[in-house]
């Protein structure tokens, strides 16, 4: 069906492409000639400047959640006046916005005092020599630089990071804080609100500032050294392996210059004799 503000067009278009009157224009398309001149005096501004309030302050909410909004603030508008001013809007053609991060607080990257104080954790990727991509998820404990898990898979939404860790505190101990970046398996409700459960606190480092994760970024330098660009890979099973190894070799073999040459688990069984 053509709208008549659709047909007032059509007959200005045959008056000025066919040099023919108004009369005979309206005639050809059935349009009553009292209706091309007729005007609506409907003022729509109030409805627009609420439904443009109301869009701007809630983006996901859809035209029947506005209405609703509409009649609870006291507007008696009918639904079928706000449906009209809104498609005429395009407010059923939104975008989505972006997710909004919450601010990030800057916390110095200073030495922890003792073990399960702080760890920090990140993701790595590579791919298998058939070209699939996987994904590696690092932990380790920032006191003694200790390697608790470089997980490896193709996938690692939310669910795997907290069975992960599930594990991990099982075999150490659970940890007072996490050090992580923004990705959006660090900021998923699923890794938050578990975290929260368990009375572990997130430290997100700011956007674009991967110094705030020092330890971690230093940790990933070594793994992807050693491992990640020393093999190629025919497997997953492969790279886990690989990785259980070095892991095993980095934790009781390699000494460390900020555990004054000690490995990971020397200087942990060093703090047990001091304790």
């Amino acid at each position: 069906m053509v709208r008549p503000v659709d047909r007032k067009n059509i007959v200005v278009y045959l008056g000025q492409t066919f040099q023919v009157s108004i009369r005979r224009a309206c005639k050809t398309i059935e349009l009553a000639k009292s209706m091309y001149y007729y005007d609506s005096v409907r003022d729509d501004s109030e409805v627009i400047s609420k439904l443009r309030e109301l869009a701007d302050a809630k983006p996901a909410e859809g035209q029947d959640k506005l209405y609703a909004r509409i009649r609870l603030q006291g507007y008696q508008w009918n639904y079928k006046r706000v449906r009209r001013v809104y498609l005429l809007m395009g407010l059923n053609k939104r975008n989505k916005r972006r997710k909004r991060l919450p601010a990030r607080v800057k916390e110095p990257l200073t030495p922890t005092q003792k073990l399960n104080h702080s760890w920090s954790m990140d993701f790595m990727h590579d791919t298998l020599m058939n070209n699939r991509k996987f994904r590696t998820l690092n932990i380790i404990d920032d006191y003694n630089r200790k390697a608790l898990a470089v997980e490896a898979d193709f996938s690692f939404p939310a669910q795997h990071v907290v069975a992960t860790l599930k594990r991990v505190i099982h075999e150490y101990g659970k940890p007072e804080k996490i050090r992580v970046d923004n990705g959006p398996e660090f900021i998923s409700s699923v890794f938050i609100d578990w975290c929260r459960e368990q009375q572990i606190t997130v430290q997100h480092i700011q956007p674009g500032k991967p110094s705030q994760n020092g330890y971690i970024e230093r940790f990933n330098r070594t793994y992807r050294q050693d491992i990640l660009d020393a093999y190629l890979f025919e497997s997953i099973q492969q790279v886990r392996i690989i990785t259980e190894d070095w892991i095993n070799d980095y934790n009781n073999q390699r000494p460390h210059e900020a555990l004054n040459g000690l490995t990971p688990q020397q200087f942990e069984e060093s703090l047990a004799l001091i304790g």
